[in-house]
């Protein structure tokens, strides 16, 4: 208090008595908490007699499920509840696919169809499979075996021969088909007797191949023109022609190889007349036209664009050749297929 001589003695008392209000406070409160940590702790001895005193029914103890008991009987999986499923054997998150699989208007048309469930095992799939009985109106119906259209008709004998006799022909009638036939139909567009009492194979569904040494242009037959082709069908046909309207006609025969899978065999009936091509716009085309003809990728018609927008248009083939892209192979068959406006 002697350092501070701007105090009067009222103000040092006072001072003072602060100072000591304070100290009583903080010894106050440490006794305090030593007390009370000291009076919470129990000793040894009595935690142990607590434990001692602990009753039985209050120590803790491990409650085991008991596991259900696993039956098999008959059952029918389109039409099994959850409490069926259950009892067989199934888990709840199988039970929950079977019936998803129904929502889903999911059906078991056989007993192996069963086995396709999700988390099936051999020994389950073993268990179950006997147990499995498919209600008759969820079951596939067998087919008929075919018959001849002659049979049962009630007409006479003389009648049938008569029917399945051959037309007789003009001398001067050809066998040959011409391209533009589909099938073995006349003028009128009715087919043979014999056709129609099924003795032969019908020509609307299955169309005559050609005869050997027959020639079809690449460039102009349609599908029911390459059908006839051996070797080719309704989907392979279909594959062509779409080639073919993506390319923007073929220049050699070899091309047709490019379409789908053929067999090598197919190129003895083709051949490629001298046509014109469609060819693209390289320097009006967007990327997204470009990219659908078969000898350019979405990184070359990006390219072709990207140049366009730096350097202008381009003069010819060779401006390719200054794009990484581009290969000397890519242009050159290329190159019948573009133009430069």
């Amino acid at each position: 208090m002697k350092r501070l001589p701007f105090l009067s003695n009222s103000d040092r008392r006072a001072l003072l008595l602060l100072e000591w209000i304070l100290l009583l406070a903080v010894v106050g409160l440490a006794l305090f908490g030593w007390r009370g940590s000291g009076g919470s702790q129990p000793s040894a001895s009595a935690t142990a007699d607590s434990a001692q005193a602990r009753p039985a029914s209050t120590a803790r103890r491990y409650v085991y499920a008991k596991e259900e008991p696993v039956e098999t009987f008959p059952f029918d999986p389109n039409t099994a509840d959850s409490t069926a499923l259950l009892r067989l054997g199934l888990a709840p998150w199988q039970v929950k696919a079977v019936y998803s699989y129904r929502a889903k208007h999911g059906r078991y048309h056989e007993p192996s169809d069963f086995k396709r469930l999700p988390g099936m095992t051999n020994e389950m799939w073993e268990r179950l499979s006997p147990c499995i009985r498919i209600d008759r109106r969820f079951q596939y119906v067998e087919p008929e075996p075919p018959r001849r259209r002659a049979e049962g008709t009630g007409r006479p004998a003389a009648a049938k021969a008569a029917a399945a006799e051959p037309p007789a022909h003009d001398g001067g009638v050809a066998d040959s088909v011409s391209l533009n036939q589909k099938g073995d139909a006349d003028e009128s567009g009715s087919r043979p007797a014999s056709a129609s009492l099924g003795g032969e194979r019908d020509t609307s569904l299955y169309p005559k191949k050609f005869d050997p040494g027959t020639l079809v242009d690449l460039n102009e037959a349609d599908t029911a023109v390459l059908k006839r082709v051996p070797g080719i069908a309704s989907f392979r046909a279909r594959k062509i022609v779409e080639y073919r309207q993506r390319l923007g006609g073929f220049r050699n025969k070899e091309q047709v190889m490019e379409a789908c899978q053929l067999p090598d065999e197919v190129l003895d009936w083709f051949t490629v007349r001298p046509a014109p091509l469609t060819r693209l716009d390289v320097n009006h085309l967007p990327v997204s036209r470009l990219m659908k003809h078969p000898y350019l990728s979405f990184y070359q018609a990006k390219a072709i664009v990207d140049y366009r927008s730096k350097f202008g248009p381009l003069r010819g083939v060779q401006d390719l050749g200054n794009l990484k892209e581009f290969t000397p192979e890519d242009i050159e068959r290329l190159g019948d297929y573009l133009e430069f406006r």
